[in-house]
């Protein structure tokens, strides 16, 4: 992870890594700031699409859930969701987004 901008103002880093977006997370989080990954992209900036899906539900759950194509065969999907109860939970990403005829 190569430190490329720190922008006190406006509370933002810019990084430059070659690891799991996860474990930038983790490392900006040594800080003792909580860290949310905005913006990935890859060494060419050349974009094959890109999308951000906010969630949100009853008592205070929410989270953001982050896709980028990172090659026409790979879809990187990142993301983080806060204020579940402890229990099982489940998130399903479908390839089509199109759910109105039970997906055929």
């Amino acid at each position: 992870v190569r430190l490329l901008e720190v922008r006190l103002e406006a509370q933002t880093v810019l990084v430059e890594a070659n690891v799991a977006a996860e474990r930038v997370r983790e490392l900006l989080e040594t800080s003792g700031r909580r860290a949310v990954l905005k913006g990935m992209g890859g060494p060419d900036n050349a974009s094959l699409g890109a999308a951000v899906a906010a969630l949100s539900g009853p008592a205070g759950v929410r989270g953001l859930v982050r896709f980028l194509q990172v090659s026409p065969q790979c879809c990187l999907v990142d993301g983080a969701i806060d204020g579940l109860q402890p229990g099982p939970h489940g998130l399903h990403v479908h390839e089509f987004g199109d759910l109105s005829h039970s997906c055929d």
